[in-house]
Order: structure tokens, then C-alpha cells, then sequence
């Protein structure tokens, strides 16, 4: 590997780093981000107290407030707002991933009070539900049902929720749930789909928990998107909002995978039987905030990205499709891009390839940068997020992010003219399928250092075919550069993927 490879590689892996820290909830409950988590105390004693959410006050003098949260980034921003309410804060129920606490045990903005009134459920190893996760929900829904008009119930939300709040309508069992939605993702459902199916059998989610909490003085969620447009109604199954202007028809979602008709027929009258008393969820005290999305990670990605040198260019927020699919669309764009570089294909020719795979009204900009890219003599770094779909047939041991990065490895080494091309994928929950990697590095070199071994191709494809690429990584010779490994990064705003063309 030459320098110049090894040295690009370091800095997209700190051009990830530096794209997660500007999502964790300590910089997205800020008032740069313009929510003023603080007190604001007017009159000298504490008579009238309020906050200030993107310009909406709210007064909470003389309300108790308690705080309910589920998800990987919740843990922060609990801290935060613990903090800002201070002795109005009477109580709250955490569900977080288990490991948490003691990952960020020397994080101090990740640290509640010593003598925090907030109870801490930790469950859902390897993002699946378990009894601790669903004990955790029965704790909430059982406060949220406590609620007064003298209480205000702050819900905080984000990716992973859905694992961290189980609690499935009766007669289904919690084993029962987790197979069919394990079997529904295995056929390359989207996140979407899964929590449209999560909704259908839950107790809790779709508005449930806000209708839970009707009586209270306000009930204010605080989000942190991990899908794709903020769609607040699935972002963690919805549990405080229902859309009244779509229906989301679980049966339907079954039925395009083929799971409808074998299904046992109670749960089958289960979800025929899935809507509620829509009318019960408030709508006047019942607000919802997006804190936070990928959008600052890319952005933040864009400015370390200038730093090193590279000229960046946001491809697109919305990543989404299958993995062969989005392998096949990145190389095929990387060959235009090569061609109009040396000038084999025209702008227009490009174009073509370009505006069938990106948004159209972002063409002009990427040209610009591409005859940036000319003037200066700096590499392009293409910039993507979003959440990619992979079907798994195998039984081997990985995740969407690391089975890219390796699918693109073996694309980018079949194609001589791409062997200058360095690609990142990795999850910014820092958790990649039942892993606990993040995601990884793919290149040519990858592959090329493999073959060095004395394996050979076919051995490398039957990583794939197996859905194996957790241990393609792991038992790389390079394994500590190439394999990204965080741990719990305390936030989640989908996955990022970073294409560098030297």
C-alpha cells in the first residue's frame, strides 16, 4: 500500500469521526442549534420559567417535568436536559443499548447527576429487543399514564428506539415479534417498512405513548432522525405522533415480501385489528422537534473534508436501495467521472449518467467541483447518507455497512482504471448489523492484499454469498486499518458513506 493510500485512509476515517461528534446531542441541544435547553428566570425568583425550542417558549413555572426517553442517542440528551430543568425535573425512565453507560463512563456530558432521578433500563444487545428493553417500556408507558395537568412529560427519541421500546400487543409474544421483524429485514425491507409492521403490533408506538400521556400539561418530543426525510411517525415507530394524513398498512408491507399468507392467523386478526382511538392522542399539547439529521454530519463532513485538501460535494442525504444495486450505480458514476477526467466523455455525456442516479438540480454544482478538482489538482470526495437495504441469504456474521465496503472492494479491484478510489461506509450509531464494528474501508487494495495471502477470488465471494463480511474484516491482515470500530458512538443519524477519488 503507498503512502499517499494509507495517509487517505486515515483521514476519512477522521472525516467520519469528526461528521459524528457534530451530531451528539450536547451540540445539537445547544443554542447554536438554536433550541436553549437553560433556564430562563425572569422577575428574581423563580416565578415564571421557561425554554426556548426553535423560537417556541414554553412555561413550565410550577409544573413537574419528567423525562421519558428511548434510542442510541438518548443518553446525552437526557444529561442535557437534566441539567437545564434542574430542580423542576422529577422524574424519567431511560431505555438505552446496553454497554452504554460504561462506554462514555469518562464523558462527562454523557453522565447524569450522581443523584439523577431518572431511572436507567440498558437492553437491546446487538439492536434487538429483550426483556430488560421491554421492562424499560412497561416503566414508561406506566409513567406517561400517571401524567397530570401539573406535568410535563418530555419524550426523548432516536434511531434504535424501536428495539428499546418492545412492547407487544397481547396475545403476541415479545420471541414471536422479533422473529417476523428479523425475517421481514432479512427480505431487504426498508426502516421504513419495519416500523410500519412494529406499529401494527405494538402497544406503545404509533401515537400510543402520547395518548398515554393525554392528561398532561404538554407532552414535547425531542428527535434525533435516523430515517430518511424525518419522517416523525416511524423515526423509532412514532410513539408520540400518529399521521393522520397517510395510512401505514402493515398487511401490505407483508404482503410485498411474500410473509402475509403464512402467517399464523391470530396474528393475522392481530394487526387487521392494529388502529386505536386515534382521537386520543392530544394535538395541542402534544409538540415534536427534530433536534438533529444527517444533514449536520455532512455538513461537518464538508468542512474537515477542506481541511485535508479534498474537494468535497454532498451527492445526496437520501441515500436508499439495495446494496448490489448502489454498488453497481457508484462504479458506473466513478467510470463517467474517470472518462470526462481525461476527457473521453463530454459534460453532457456525463451528465446522463450523473442525473439517473443524483438529483438533477445539484448537476451545475457537481460540475464546478469537478473542474475544481482540475484547477487545484485535489481529489473529489463524494459525500453520502442515508440507509441502504441489504437482503440477507446467508448465515455468516456482518452488517450493510461492512458488506458494502467489501462489495465495492471487489468492484473497484476488478476495474484497473478505479484502483485510485478509496470508499468509507460506516453507521453512525457506530453499531453495523449484529456486529460491533461500525462499518469499514473499501478499495482495491483491500482485495489485492488478500490475494497476496494466497487466497483467491472465489474465496472472497463466498464472504459476500454468506453475508460474512464482519469476518472478512476482522481477520484482514489489515484488519486495524481497514475495519471501523467505535463502539456505541451515543448518537444515530443513519450511515455515511465517503467516496475519495485520489
Amino acid at each position: 500500500m503507498s503512502v499517499i493510500r494509507f495517509q487517505h485512509i486515515k483521514n476519512l476515517r477522521h472525516i467520519f469521526k469528526i461528521a459524528v461528534a457534530a451530531v451528539q446531542p450536547f451540540n445539537l441541544l445547544s443554542a447554536a442549534n438554536n433550541f436553549i435547553i437553560e433556564s430562563q428566570v425572569i422577575g428574581g425568583a423563580s416565578e415564571h420559567f421557561e425554554i426556548n425550542l426553535q423560537g417556541n417558549k414554553f412555561d413550565i413555572s410550577n409544573k413537574r417535568c419528567y423525562v421519558v426517553g428511548f434510542g442510541k442517542a438518548v443518553l446525552g440528551m437526557a444529561v442535557q436536559l437534566e441539567r437545564a430543568l434542574s430542580t423542576h425535573l422529577a422524574g424519567g425512565v431511560l431505555s438505552i443499548p446496553s454497554g452504554t453507560r460504561y462506554q462514555f463512563r469518562n464523558v462527562p456530558d454523557m453522565q447524569l447527576h450522581a443523584q439523577t432521578l431518572i431511572e436507567v433500563f440498558e437492553g437491546a444487545a446487538n439492536n434487538q429487543p429483550d426483556e430488560q428493553a421491554m421492562k424499560a417500556a412497561q416503566r414508561i408507558l406506566a409513567l406517561a399514564q400517571q401524567m397530570t395537568s401539573d406535568d410535563v412529560l418530555f419524550v426523548l427519541i432516536s434511531g434504535g428506539g424501536s428495539a428499546l421500546l418492545p412492547l407487544p400487543r397481547e396475545p403476541l409474544k415479545l420471541n414471536e415479534k422479533m422473529y417476523l421483524i428479523r425475517e421481514l429485514a432479512n427480505c431487504g425491507a426498508t426502516i421504513n417498512e419495519l416500523n410500519i409492521v412494529r406499529i401494527a403490533l405494538s402497544d406503545i408506538k404509533g401515537g400510543r405513548l402520547a395518548a398515554a400521556a393525554g392528561n398532561a400539561h404538554a407532552v414535547i418530543s425531542l428527535v434525533i432522525s435516523d430515517i430518511v426525510g424525518d419522517p416523525v411517525e416511524l423515526i423509532a415507530s412514532g410513539p408520540t405522533c400518529y399521521d393522520f394524513k397517510k395510512k401505514h398498512d402493515a398487511q401490505t408491507v407483508l404482503a410485498k415480501y411474500n410473509m402475509w399468507r403464512n402467517l399464523p392467523k391470530f396474528l393475522q386478526e392481530l394487526i387487521a385489528t392494529s388502529s386505536f382511538d386515534i382521537a386520543s392522542i392530544p394535538r395541542e399539547n402534544n409538540a415534536i422537534y427534530v433536534v438533529g439529521d444527517n444533514r449536520v454530519a455532512t455538513m461537518a463532513a464538508v468542512k474537515q473534508a477542506v481541511q485535508f485538501g479534498y474537494n468535497p460535494f454532498i451527492a445526496t442525504t437520501i441515500l436508499q436501495g439495495e446494496l448490489q444495486d448502489l454498488v453497481h450505480k457508484h462504479i458506473n458514476l466513478l467510470q463517467h467521472i474517470v472518462n470526462y477526467n481525461k476527457k473521453i466523455i463530454s459534460a453532457e455525456e456525463l451528465k446522463v449518467t450523473y442525473c439517473s442516479v443524483l438529483d438533477t438540480r445539484t448537476w451545475s454544482h457537481f460540475l464546478k467541483t469537478l473542474d475544481m478538482c482540475e484547477k487545484t489538482q485535489k481529489p473529489l470526495l463524494l459525500i453520502y447518507a442515508g440507509e441502504p437495504t441489504v437482503k440477507v441469504t446467508g448465515k455468516g456474521l456482518g452488517g450493510r455497512n461492512q458488506e458494502m465496503a467489501l462489495r465495492m472492494s471487489l468492484a473497484l479491484y476488478k476495474n484497473a482504471g478505479l484502483h485510485n478510489i478509496t470508499f468509507l461506509s460506516a453507521g453512525t450509531d457506530g453499531i453495523d448489523g449484529p456486529t460491533p464494528a461500525a462499518g469499514a474501508i473499501g478499495s482495491e487494495s483491500v482485495i489485492s492484499e488478500v490475494i497476496e495471502t494466497g487466497k483467491c477470488l472465489s474465496d472472497i465471494i463466498s464472504f459476500i454469498q454468506n453475508n460474512n463480511s464482519y469476518n472478512f474484516y476482522s481477520s484482514h491482515n489489515n484488519a486495524e486499518l481497514y475495519h471501523i470500530v467505535t463502539g456505541h458512538t451515543g448518537t444515530n443519524v443513519m450511515d455515511l458513506q465517503l467516496i475519495l477519488l485520489e
